[in-house]
């Protein structure tokens, strides 16, 4: 598979946008801190945890890749598929089927590898038709 680089010129907020992100979380974590009175751990771990996704953001919009874009095709396929794959599992009675037959934590691991390595499948497969390409890229 070969890299896809965007060429499309970027819009004039597009460099606004980054920086007032940046900004609004710093704010909120200040407000946080001095108004709300969050221990000074949280408010700077949900900061930095704020900035490490505007990061991953930044990156997929910015430098878009055919390996990232598979990677999150993926991912959104474990995600909702997978996960709404896991619900039905539980409530159609294959997990107490299951769970009667091996036990608790060995039907557990089962059912997750199952609903969500078909998720994973199915969002893969859907990247695929769609070539990596995620909606709104140039």
């Amino acid at each position: 598979m070969s890299e896809v680089k965007a060429e499309a010129p970027k819009p004039r907020w597009w460099k606004p946008l980054w920086i007032a992100a940046l900004l609004l979380t710093t704010v909120s974590g200040a407000i946080g801190y001095f108004l709300l009175h969050v221990p000074i751990e949280r408010a700077v771990s949900a900061v930095a945890l704020t900035f490490f996704c505007i990061g991953i953001a930044y990156y997929i919009r910015v430098m878009p890749s055919m390996k990232v874009n598979r990677t999150l095709y993926i991912l959104l396929g474990i995600t909702p598929i997978g996960f709404i794959l896991w619900v039905i599992w539980a409530v159609s009675g294959i997990g107490r089927l299951i769970t009667d037959m091996v036990g608790a934590l060995p039907s557990l691991l089962i059912s997750w590898i199952l609903c969500y390595g078909i998720g994973a499948f199915i969002g893969d497969r859907i990247g695929r038709r769609r070539n990596y390409r995620l909606p709104l890229s140039p």
